[in-house]
């Protein structure tokens, strides 16, 4: 699911159009406020943001991604016709991960979506296993514990027996002292 925000129709139009020819499913956005409603309504895998916008430009709107824990991951590919070597800088500042100029060479879009495409679903990987591992970690302490407390109990029963007679019970050895 890749995000394409661009305040003139004609690229969203032509990004979507190239992207959904492919087999993404697209979104659009036509300002960053609503780049940023449409990430928190359906968080997208990647954004492809126009630096140069009214209101919000490129650069707040991916501090703002940025700002938001949820989305520290989140790829995102300013877009822009401004000089690329002066707003690469300001780009990464802000927290851009790729940059792609104006006019769109369709085959560098494609090259950089797949990689930055790449790149998130391995972290995504990476995440769930992380979260199976810390399920794991819980059941494993849970275990842990009540084996802790079933010896707790093994103790208390051989203070009350000889260890003989405990170790016999507890092996199932022993005849039940109350069957006559």
């Amino acid at each position: 699911h890749i995000l394409v925000v661009d305040d003139v129709a004609k690229n969203v139009r032509l990004l979507a159009d190239v992207l959904t020819a492919r087999g993404y499913r697209t979104s659009t956005a036509a300002s960053g406020e609503e780049a940023l409603a449409c990430i928190a309504a359906d968080p997208p895998d990647l954004v492809l943001l126009d630096v140069m916008m009214p209101g919000m430009n490129g650069y707040d709107v991916c501090r703002a991604i940025r700002a938001d824990p949820a989305c520290a991951v989140l790829p995102i590919v300013l877009v822009t016709a401004l000089d690329p070597e002066q707003e690469r800088v300001k780009g990464l500042e802000a927290g851009a991960d790729d940059f792609l100029g104006k006019p769109i060479n369709q085959a560098e879009l494609m090259a950089r979506v797949r990689s930055l495409l790449r790149v998130k679903t391995l972290y995504d990987e990476v995440q769930l296993q992380r979260s199976l591992l810390q399920a794991w970690n819980a059941t494993l302490e849970q275990r842990v514990a009540e084996s802790v407390r079933q010896l707790e109990r093994v103790g208390q029963l051989k203070r009350f027996f000889s260890p003989q007679l405990a170790e016999a019970i507890l092996a199932g050895g022993a005849d039940d002292p109350l069957r006559s």
